[in-house]
């Protein structure tokens, strides 16, 4: 009995990443090694650690935003901002859930987004920015877990 072998299509990386995408991930599946653009696999691999990064930091800081709002302007408190906190917390949970490696690093980011909530924060309230603490001062304790200011 004689065994088939699949072509894969071959589609330039450059020019269109969704049908290269498809392309690889065909030609994984059919254990045609060969067919593999491993330069541009390689450097996708490598993004997708930073992508999940991205995304992590991009909910700690929208998480940020909303605590400082809520200490610095509690008469303005809205459910709005404590149902965002409460979806942040749960995404940043997710991503750690699905990618426990950046717990380890999750302090820095903390420390690297602080400067950009900051500014987000005193756009949002109108408060000059010298209202908020130069350096994060909540731990991440209290910014992971139930805790308000």
């Amino acid at each position: 009995m004689a065994t088939s072998v699949r072509s894969v299509r071959v589609v330039p990386y450059e020019r269109d990443f969704a049908a290269w995408a498809e392309a690889q991930a065909e030609a994984l599946r059919a254990g045609r090694l060969d067919a593999l653009d491993l330069v541009h696999l390689a450097e996708e691999i490598a993004d997708l650690i930073n992508r999940e990064r991205d995304a992590l930091e991009s909910h700690l800081e929208t998480l940020l935003l909303h605590l400082l709002k809520w200490r610095y302007q509690p008469a303005r408190r809205s459910r709005s901002w404590e149902a965002t906190i409460k979806v942040a917390r749960r995404n940043v949970a997710k991503l750690l859930r699905r990618s426990p490696s950046l717990r380890p690093g999750l302090g820095a980011s903390l420390n690297e987004i602080w400067p950009n909530a900051r500014t987000r924060a005193a756009v949002a309230t109108r408060l000059p920015e010298n209202a908020f603490p130069e350096l994060c001062p909540f731990t991440l304790d209290q910014v992971t877990g139930e805790w308000l200011p």
